[in-house]
């Protein structure tokens, strides 16, 4: 049993660095496509984008019925179940597909975007491809072979990315976004498919999805809220700053979340897998530990990024960009944070508690866009100044009602953060005194960086050094799968 428990354990861990490995990657990829793809098309298309995106998105939510969440669970022989899911995930793909392009005819018109309708109907035929990539992706995840789906994962953004340049050089505008999204969904299903394709018999029960239809609905509410709310945002930056300022919005917010999730949701999987098996107080432990060390991770990137963010922009995108500087500065320090107070999400889903998540995402989705609202009295700036307020409550309400279903208070959490931030801080100051003695340029701003990050470290190993000893601890602990606490 311990060498069944420790291959498992290896598996997994191999499995998180993978995926962690693939998030770094792409990540990187998007850093670097943002400048190129934001140089050959300009604010105004990737407003049109902005419009475009979030209504496939939202549907999107819809795709999975709340079966990639649960369906892993099922053994492999359970044909009913299996086939049941796959036919029930292709009804519903094509549906959402066709209700996503009426509704994209009518928004098309109440944004005055003649080509508004054409891109989301682009757009939803991902639908039917994310459908069909849910049940290859639950037979990998129940065989443990992570490593294979984030192979696929990979492969697909890389591909989806050429594309998009490709087109965006050759004069497609905001086609090219969209051409991409379409792209790594579709070939993400093919490459899924052939991996581990297995084909469905000629049966179906609604019985049988049931449970997992019923489990699922609370994290489809949570992303419907979610999505839903992101819609309202960008449809009233739109009308109240234009489609120009929307477009550095949506810039803004997509690197500043992208960057925040990419090292986060590893933590967060990795977190959720424990918290199904482990004991309540090894997960508290975890937990901290865990949130301490995705801080050490965010804190000195998403301050110096936020800190360097006129440079940078002028830099790497150009003048058209100067707006999207402001809209980093508030981003980046807000997603770091409340990625990390997101973290007790995944017991609360593991625990049964998510409908906890549910109304705090729920709760962030109204005040941001209650807040946007309010610009059209207090002004952009207002509104941003505004939503990080609203971020601010969410992360406090996310320290606060997870209490009792997980244990995890608030203050230990914390007092695990204090040292990451404040020498991020010292960091991003040791910047700002460099650039104001040497002046903007792509030199200073790359030595500003170089000495921030130098100083972070030295500042971390002087005001933290017995935790960083402890921190090495438990990555060894996690990467050899043996006792957590």
């Amino acid at each position: 049993m311990t060498s069944e428990i420790s291959h498992s354990g290896r598996r997994l861990a191999f499995g998180a660095m993978a995926s962690a490995a693939v998030n770094a990657i792409k990540l990187i990829l998007q850093l670097l496509l943002f400048p190129v793809m934001a140089r050959l098309l300009g604010p105004d298309e990737f407003g049109l984008y902005a419009l475009a995106l979030p209504t496939v998105a939202l549907i999107a939510l819809l795709a999975d019925g709340g079966l990639g969440a649960t369906l892993a669970r099922e053994d492999e022989s359970s044909e009913l179940i299996w086939s049941s899911a796959f036919w029930a995930l292709l009804l519903m793909g094509v549906t959402l597909a066709i209700c996503s392009t009426l509704f994209g005819l009518l928004l098309g018109h109440v944004a005055k975007q003649p080509r508004l309708p054409g891109m989301i109907c682009l757009l939803s035929v991902s639908l039917v491809f994310i459908s069909l990539s849910i049940v290859p992706s639950a037979r990998l995840a129940r065989r443990k072979h992570l490593g294979i789906g984030a192979f696929i994962e990979l492969l697909s953004n890389v591909l989806g990315a050429a594309i998009a340049v490709a087109m965006a050089w050759y004069g497609a505008g905001a086609w090219s976004l969209a051409a991409q999204y379409l792209f790594v969904f579709a070939a993400r299903a093919i490459l899924l498919n052939l991996a581990v394709f297995h084909p469905p018999q000629a049966i179906f029960s609604f019985r049988a999805l049931q449970h997992h239809l019923m489990s699922g609905g609370v994290l489809i509410a949570m992303r419907i809220s979610e999505y839903t709310g992101r819609v309202a945002e960008t449809f009233l930056i739109n009308r109240i700053f234009g489609t120009a300022t929307l477009g550095s919005y949506t810039f803004g917010n997509q690197v500043s979340k992208v960057a925040t999730e990419a090292a986060s949701n590893v933590i967060w999987a990795t977190l959720y897998v424990q918290a199904l098996t482990g004991e309540k107080g090894q997960i508290v432990v975890l937990h901290r530990r865990l949130c301490r060390l995705l801080a050490i991770a965010l804190f000195p990137f998403t301050f110096l990024g936020a800190a360097a963010a006129p440079e940078m922009v002028s830099l790497l995108l150009g003048p058209k960009w100067i707006g999207l500087s402001f809209f980093l500065r508030i981003f980046l320090p807000a997603y770091s944070f409340s990625a990390i107070c997101s973290q007790a999400a995944a017991i609360l889903l593991a625990y049964g508690r998510f409908d906890i998540f549910f109304w705090c995402i729920f709760g962030l989705s109204v005040g941001r866009v209650l807040t946007i609202g309010l610009g059209f009295w207090f002004g952009l700036h207002g509104a941003m100044y505004g939503l990080l307020f609203v971020f601010s409550v969410f992360c406090a309400s996310m320290l606060v009602f997870p209490v009792k279903a997980t244990g995890c208070r608030a203050l230990p959490m914390l007092q695990g953060l204090i040292g990451p931030a404040i020498s991020a801080l010292v960091a991003s100051a040791c910047y700002l005194i460099l650039i104001s003695r040497l002046g903007t340029s792509i030199a200073s701003t790359c030595l500003g960086l170089a000495l921030g990050l130098l100083t972070y470290v030295l500042s971390m190993a002087l005001i933290d050094r017995k935790q960083l000893g402890e921190d090495w601890t438990i990555v060894r602990g996690i990467i050899s799968f043996p006792r957590l606490a």
